[in-house]
């Protein structure tokens, strides 16, 4: 019998499913399935198009079913569960419209001093196996921002989502199966060792959303592979002396505390200018003690369980060490089992693990800053560049802080978790490179080709 994962419910820890874990035996007869798949030469861009608009009817069919599982097995509330689901279903849509679009271009030879009498035709061929390692946070949204512009772009997909929230992955790869997919869309389950062995195998491409530090061991792995990675992020909003102070903190709370903070463009710290600190701290104390706190299944709840109880120790610890270093904690900072308190926390030291390291979970550091290259300098000291924002009205401003900060995007009177399918999406630095956003992942899973005649 083969070995298998139970999956928790975080909340209450009630045993909601199981999963087998894949042997080297299935992993390597999964490759050689999806490769014969890719081999396929018949699988046209509409039949992709056909595909994807199926599986996503088939999801807006079932939303409510989906958000539930989303739910039971991440901790996350109900109606952030809800909006995944959404989310989904739009990913999928313009995955299969980018399918539609990869008819090539034609450029003349002829506009050369040479004067060639000849045509380039330029067109996008598929990867071929692309090995998606997926995790647990958005376990509906992440896979399917791999499995749709890989499938638009004529590949086959092996998926190994996170072993602590599997299920919801699980029945999308079986809703893929049901409308056609055959071996274009597979899934395995397991933990490191299966992920290892994965990315060693014939795989071309190895994608991978998580961690900067499992990013680099997957990396290792894949080594003479194309990889492409959305790792860890540290990600400020920055509130100028002009901002919007309402807006702005309506937009910190909902961006830092979604999801319970475990979120990679989750805010995670707060820049305020001293002109308006002590209001912003004042507004920001008023909106995170009204948070509700609980079952992520009822309506009300606005923050939940962390998806295990060592996250939860580590960013106790993280908080307790800067704290002792310092730091005031000015509302929250308590734990019950998984659960955190949604925690507001100034004064903390620059090197703290608090602000260094990428917390996941529901506390958030104040920072004080002067002007806005002092801003500047502080973001841009840490060593991940996936999201920011700023609240301004001002463009000299705005271009100054587009300009200078180290990171994939920012954005302007809004939240770093801003996402739409048609942007890329991605950062620099530790925070990983290629880009996702379905246009920029149909780049990223195909190769180009030249035919000159």
């Amino acid at each position: 019998m083969s070995e298998c994962i139970e999956v928790l419910n975080p909340y209450n820890d009630e045993v909601i499913g199981t999963v087998p874990v894949a042997t080297d035996a299935e992993i390597q007869e999964a490759v050689k399935r999806s490769a014969n798949a890719v081999e396929e030469d018949h699988w046209t861009p509409y039949d992709r198009w056909e595909l994807l608009q199926a599986v996503m009817r088939r999801i807006r069919g079932d939303q409510e079913a989906f958000a539930r599982l989303i739910c039971r097995e991440t901790g996350k509330p109900i109606r952030d569960s809800r909006v995944e689901v959404e989310r989904t279903c739009a990913t999928l849509a313009w995955s299969g419209e980018e399918a539609l679009r990869l008819d090539g271009v034609i450029h003349s030879c002829g506009v050369t001093p040479a004067r060639i009498q000849k045509h380039a035709h330029v067109m996008r061929f598929p990867v071929g196996v692309v090995a998606a390692i997926t995790p647990f946070n958005f376990p509906m949204n992440i896979p399917s921002h791999k499995i749709g512009p890989a499938l638009a772009g004529g590949n086959a997909v092996i998926v190994k989502p996170s072993p602590r929230a599997p299920l919801t992955t699980q029945k999308l790869v079986e809703i893929f199966t049901e409308c056609g997919a055959g071996d274009r869309v597979q899934i395995l389950h397991g933990e490191a060792k299966v992920v290892e062995t994965l990315c060693r195998s014939d795989v071309n491409l190895v994608t991978f959303t998580g961690s900067t530090h499992v990013g680099n061991q997957i990396a290792e792995w894949a080594a003479g592979r194309k990889i492409c990675m959305e790792l860890g992020g540290n990600d400020p909003i920055i509130v100028m002396d002009d901002a919007d102070l309402p807006a702005a903190v309506d937009t910190i709370v909902a961006h830092r505390f979604g999801s319970s903070g475990q979120r990679c463009t989750s805010c995670k710290r707060v820049l305020a200018q001293e002109g308006i600190y002590d209001k912003l701290k004042t507004l920001l104390l008023g909106k995170i003690r009204s948070l509700v706190v609980g079952d992520p299944a009822q309506e009300a709840t606005d923050v939940g369980p962390l998806i295990c109880l060592r996250t939860a120790e580590e960013i106790l610890r993280r908080l307790d060490q800067a704290v002792a270093e310092g730091a005031n904690v000015l509302c929250g900072g308590t734990r019950e089992g998984k659960t955190i308190f949604p925690t507001l926390v100034e004064n903390v030291p620059p090197r703290a693990a608090l602000l260094c390291e990428e917390t996941f979970g529901p506390v958030l550091p104040l920072i004080r800053f002067s002007t806005l290259n002092e801003a500047v300098t502080i973001v841009n000291a840490q060593t991940y560049g996936l999201q920011s924002a700023i609240f301004t009205n001002r463009q000299d401003v705005i271009q100054s802080a587009f300009r200078k900060l180290q990171v994939g995007a920012l954005i302007v009177n809004g939240g770093t978790g801003f996402r739409i399918e048609p942007i890329p999406f991605g950062g620099v630095k530790a925070s990983g490179f290629g880009r996702e956003g379905v246009r920029y992942a149909v780049d990223e899973f195909t190769i180009l080709k030249t035919l000159v005649c």
